[in-house]
């Protein structure tokens, strides 16, 4: 949304007088009109919520025709969580203006936030074409690819990433992730092993591996991690994963980490170690508890499809 600077300060009082005691804003001309939209703004980036939406709606009732107004009232509608509004504001902003990347970004944050993933992609899909070298549309977009279950395609935008961004994590880490919950575990291997090569104090790579190489069939000693393994949940996650093998122990070990993390670990701790006794209670915890646009959320998704398959044989 556009921050350009206020118009003069004699034209908002003009267009202010009075108003403490009205219930309606009153506009004569499109500088005051121009004047109390950056005023609605100002008002919403200090927390009034209520007066910003109130300066936006005589703005717009005025006849606005400017995509930022529109936009600037979505983001209001947004904050309460009136996301019918909120998209159909979005969508003239859209409409008004689009040959502009971020109108599309905007767009997709509504519909993240309502669950439309494939239609948050297809924004962004859209704001990358006009805009292709602005890291936030990227990282958004592949990261939505993971919770729309688009793993295939999420790590050919992690792959971007890590072209655009080579001393950046973000682009490996979530490659490594897409991969493996792709049913990739080889190449998900390689990918984690590669990280601690470079840093092999990561915990979070450790973890991911260690995951990966159960599923793989291949072998993971702990004496391979230990010399670098730090305090952090994800070392404490990676060795109960790697040598504990008592289910009253690994409860106790993990019952300080968050309820979402701690149930997706418990879950699949007990998919390899008790071929899956348990688990489905501790993965429908963790539906419950991981943010619902969360690649936890997704990962548990498919860990329960995966244990259902296993039941099945």
């Amino acid at each position: 949304m556009r921050f350009g600077p206020l118009l003069g300060a004699s034209a908002l009082a003009v267009l202010l007088a009075g108003c403490a005691t009205e219930s309606v804003y009153k506009i004569s001309d499109v500088t005051q009109a121009r004047a109390l939209s950056d005023y609605g703004l100002e008002l919403y980036a200090s927390g009034d919520v209520n007066g910003a939406l109130k300066a936006l709606d005589a703005v717009i009732a005025y006849g606005s025709i400017d995509a930022d107004d529109y936009a600037r009232r979505a983001a209001v509608y947004g904050t309460q969580k009136n996301y019918e509004k909120a998209l159909a504001d979005a969508n003239r902003a859209v409409d008004l203006s689009p040959r502009a990347w971020r109108r599309y970004l905007e767009r997709a944050v509504l519909y993240q936030r309502t669950g439309q993933y494939n239609e948050a992609i297809g924004d962004l899909d859209s704001a990358v074409a006009l805009q292709p070298n602005e890291i936030e549309l990227l990282r958004r977009r592949a990261y939505l690819k993971v919770v729309a279950a688009r793993f295939d395609d999420a790590v050919a935008d992690y792959e971007n990433l890590t072209q655009v961004l080579p001393r950046s994590d973000t682009g490996a880490l979530g490659r490594g992730a897409a991969l493996y919950l792709a049913g990739r575990w080889g190449e998900a291997s390689a990918q984690f092993g590669a990280m601690l090569e470079k840093k092999p104090d990561d915990g979070l790579a450790a973890l991911w591996l260690a995951k990966a190489r159960f599923r793989a069939g291949r072998f993971l000693g702990w004496d391979e991690l230990e010399a670098h393994a730090g305090p952090e949940p994800e070392w404490l996650m990676a060795r109960a994963l790697l040598t504990v093998a008592n289910d009253s122990e690994v409860v106790a070990l993990v019952k300080d980490i968050d309820s979402c993390e701690r149930n997706l670990f418990l879950g699949f701790w007990r998919t390899v170690h008790q071929n899956g006794r348990g688990a489905l209670e501790d993965f429908t915890a963790a539906l419950k508890a991981c943010p619902v646009d969360s690649i936890e959320r997704s990962e548990v998704r498919v860990e329960m499809l995966r244990l259902k398959d296993m039941a099945a044989q």
